[in-house]
């Protein structure tokens, strides 16, 4: 059942869910399934990471700066909404003053209650610093602190960071992933991931596309771990738990680098450089008790 306003798009299915669509802001306004409440916030375009201690000696934050804000830097530039008999597509175009380029992401939500997100980057430019990481962003109410993956871990792993992570089914609270660092920064990433869920313990999300997809969960605004020059943060003392999940889900992530850490940026085979990219992942609400392994391979009929 589709009902449709000036403002925004309810739909309601079968399958205990409700998505409503922000047609102003071009975004998901709410979505509960059996009652609950699944998102606050987002998803939203994410192309930034907290500096890791790497990154500051590179001089990553100045030189990648054009990406940091991504979720706000963009103008809208046109949303439509696409009915048919079993899905409703929002389709977001925005622009990027900073560097020209141009993004699309597309929201779409089909019967079977699943939510499919597509976002298409295009550049213009020629001169652009590489992106830390293409991806997007959402925050899900705290109780969703449950979480399962299947890829590299049980530690904290990065594209050029990663063989001493085996690929297995790991089960963690959110909290448990933010490594206490002296100082705050990027953490808790994983790569390989097959699928990964975040659970409140009724109810729950599975994020699964159809290649190996990368990203995170944090107890707290992602924006807390990154760099304010002059600070003097240290790591978990100062990253305390809020009342919040900040999910990341990634096409990839650049890699950490290391060589040095005083200058060496992370290997070209690991990096994004600025060009166009696509990303597109699904969404999809369980009740929990069910086995994830089935969830994951319905979201890939």
């Amino acid at each position: 059942e589709i009902n449709e306003s000036v403002t925004e798009v309810i739909i309601t299915n079968q399958q205990n869910g409700i998505l409503i669509f922000n047609k102003v802001l071009g975004s998901v306004k709410s979505w509960r399934f059996r009652g609950e409440e699944l998102i606050q916030n987002g998803p939203e375009p994410n192309f930034w990471r907290a500096p890791t201690d790497n990154d500051l000696g590179n001089g990553m934050p100045q030189r990648c700066a054009i990406w940091r804000d991504a979720d706000t830097d963009w103008d809208l530039v046109n949303i439509d909404v696409q009915n048919s008999d079993h899905t409703v597509t929002m389709v977001v175009e925005s622009k990027h003053n900073h560097s020209s380029s141009n993004l699309r992401v597309e929201y779409t939500y089909g019967s079977n209650g699943n939510l499919a997100v597509s976002q298409y980057l295009s550049v213009v430019q020629n001169d652009l610093p590489e992106l830390p990481r293409f991806g997007l962003k959402m925050t899900l109410p705290a109780q969703f602190d449950q979480f399962t993956w299947f890829g590299r871990g049980p530690h904290e792993n990065y594209w050029d960071r990663k063989t001493s992570a085996a690929i297995d089914l790991y089960f963690r609270s959110v909290w448990e992933q933010t490594f206490p660092y002296i100082r705050p920064q990027e953490t808790g990433h994983k790569t390989d991931l097959r699928w990964m869920a975040l659970s409140n313990g009724k109810v729950g999300l599975l994020a699964t596309a159809k290649n190996l997809i990368e990203g995170s969960a944090h107890r707290y605004p992602y924006s807390d771990l990154d760099y304010i020059p002059n600070s003097q943060k240290h790591g978990k003392l100062d990253i305390q738990s809020k009342n919040q999940v900040d999910w990341l889900i990634d096409h990839k992530q650049m890699g950490v680098g290391g060589d040095n850490s005083w200058g060496a940026q992370p290997h070209e085979q690991y990096t994004l450089p600025a060009q166009n990219y696509e990303f597109t992942f699904q969404l999809i609400p369980f009740k929990t008790g069910g086995n994830l392994f089935k969830i994951y391979q319905q979201g890939h009929h």
